[in-house]
């Protein structure tokens, strides 16, 4: 008898439609573009093999290769951007409020744009859902002054297990207060 396996959680970073329309202009760009240059390279080597001698045939493939590699990566692009579209519309419709409570809390690597990330170790519990852990490195200046026992408020798909989280509220400054 098959079971059900739940998705594994991830933390989504949602990106609005403009961003979203931006990515996938750009990944058409490179798709179509390259995609178009490694076709005429192709041809153009294919059918000039025995008249220009192996020079070309060489440059010809090494051009391919680098058009192909960049097609490839507007085609990424291109369709990541609407899948992280896709999950968070869906995430907005399909998601119920939740708790992440952070179990620890040390140091990771520095994101691909070099920006200072900590490591966030968190049990996910809300309505709908079993409750579930699941570490992710999130950017400093938004979750750094995070520490264990800090409960941040999160949007949880309950199906995919797909969440998004809130950074956690601002402590009461000084003389605030109700007084």
């Amino acid at each position: 008898m098959a079971t059900a396996r739940a998705h594994e959680p991830a933390l989504l970073d949602p990106k609005g439609p403009g961003i979203t329309a931006i990515a996938c202009t750009v990944g058409a760009i490179l798709l179509l573009g390259a995609g178009g240059a490694a076709v005429y390279v192709a041809v153009r080597t294919v059918s000039e093999i025995g008249e220009t001698g192996a020079g070309w045939t060489w440059a010809g493939a090494g051009l391919f290769l680098v058009a192909a590699f960049v097609a490839c990566v507007g085609w990424s692009t291109l369709f990541s951007a609407r899948w992280e579209r896709r999950l968070t519309v869906r995430l907005a419709v399909t998601g119920v409020d939740a708790t992440a409570l952070v179990l620890s809390v040390s140091s990771a690597p520095p994101s691909p744009a070099d920006d200072r990330q900590v490591r966030l170790l968190m049990r996910v519990d809300g309505p709908g859902f079993e409750p579930f852990e699941c570490t992710c490195d999130v950017l400093a200046y938004r979750f750094g002054d995070a520490a264990q026992g800090t409960a941040l408020s999160a949007r949880v798909d309950p199906v995919t297990r797909v969440f998004t989280l809130e950074r956690a509220p601002a402590p009461p400054g000084p003389g605030a207060g109700g007084g």
